[in-house]
């Protein structure tokens, strides 16, 4: 049977977003009963899971949405990958590098014009990281991301989706 798991890479964003504080980062590690992140292990998915909502619960929101941008700042992308727009498309693609399991969720995206998307996530991670995310795609291109949460619920609240207006 196939289980979830999440790329240690991907989760080792909370140490880099989270670098100046050298206290949290070790608590955090310790409450989740390691003393590091491996890069290139496989983790299991609702373990990489609760450790983004402990960071949210102990630390705030926006540590968290600063985790998401950092996963942008230091992601390695494809040379297709040319602007906001190629980015926010693969954006799926490129969590399925860092997920894999038969319920780990995807992210779409529709491009509504030449400076907005529409984007829904369906990975039961905090809300806050998905902004951080669709935050360090556009600044990763210069542009300030004005992000609007849809009505249709939110993951933070068990919805099973959070849709994003985005505009740049």
């Amino acid at each position: 049977m196939e289980k979830n798991e999440y790329k240690g890479a991907a989760l080792n964003s909370f140490i880099l977003a989270l670098g100046h504080s050298k206290s949290v980062i070790s608590k955090l590690l310790a409450d989740a009963g390691v003393d590091k992140i491996e890069p290139e292990r496989w983790y299991d998915y609702d373990w990489a899971r609760g450790l983004y909502y402990k960071i949210e619960a102990e630390v705030g929101p926006s540590a968290v949405i600063a985790v998401g941008r950092k996963m942008i700042e230091t992601a390695d992308y494809p040379p297709d990958i040319d602007g906001i727009q190629t980015l926010l498309m693969a954006l799926g693609h490129a969590y399925r590098l860092n997920a894999r399991g038969p319920d780990v969720g995807e992210i779409t995206c529709e491009l509504e014009d030449e400076h907005s998307a529409t984007l829904v996530f369906t990975p039961k991670f905090p809300c806050a990281l998905n902004i951080g995310i669709v935050e360090g795609s556009c600044s990763r291109y210069g542009e300030q991301a004005l992000i609007e949460h849809g009505p249709n619920g939110c993951l933070d609240r068990g919805d099973p989706a959070c849709t994003y207006h985005v505009s740049w």
